[in-house]
């Protein structure tokens, strides 16, 4: 396994997001890509992330379009395990870079996605839908092993070619 040590880096800066980006394409080449951003969220007015060396910046929606258009990896879906990121504004910047947006516009509990089941259904049939992963991304946090602690979970699968109908009106 290599190992590659970096510089201590600002996660919060979109040439951070960007250089990760196409790092995993380079080296870890696929048919489709999907992007999961875990941490904070603030929403449309703060946008996403808070790095602890850093305490003071998150990434706008225009630095994470940013660094998406600087990357050119097309994404089948960009998800948020971070509160208040399903927004309008979100999609709207997201729609030529991703298929899907799968977020939620609404607080989410720390112990955030359950990851284990959804990715258990990606390893064993890559080529499932990107839809049918969404649904099961969605139905695993709002009904995983610790949805009692937490009973108002949100959760949408937004697909973003249909956005721009919905901003328009």
């Amino acid at each position: 396994m290599l190992q590659e040590e970096l510089a201590l880096l600002n996660t919060t800066e979109p040439e951070s997001l960007a250089d990760f980006i196409i790092w995993a394409r380079d080296n870890y080449p696929a048919d489709r890509y999907g992007l999961v951003l875990w941490n904070h969220g603030g929403g449309t007015i703060m946008g996403f992330g808070a790095d602890q060396y850093y305490p003071d910046d998150m990434m706008s929606l225009e630095e994470m379009g940013q660094a998406l258009s600087e990357c050119g990896v097309p994404m089948d879906f960009v998800g948020f395990d971070a509160c208040l990121m399903g927004t309008v504004e979100t999609a709207c910047m997201l729609e030529p870079y991703a298929d899907y947006l799968i977020a939620s516009e609404e607080m989410e509990p720390g112990s955030g996605w359950y990851y284990t089941d959804w990715l258990s259904l990606l390893g064993e049939n890559p080529g499932v839908s990107t839809e049918e992963l969404g649904k099961k991304i969605v139905d695993d946090f709002v009904d995983g092993p610790d949805s009692f602690f937490w009973s108002d979970r949100t959760l949408s699968v937004i697909r973003l070619k249909e956005i721009s109908r919905f901003y328009d009106i």
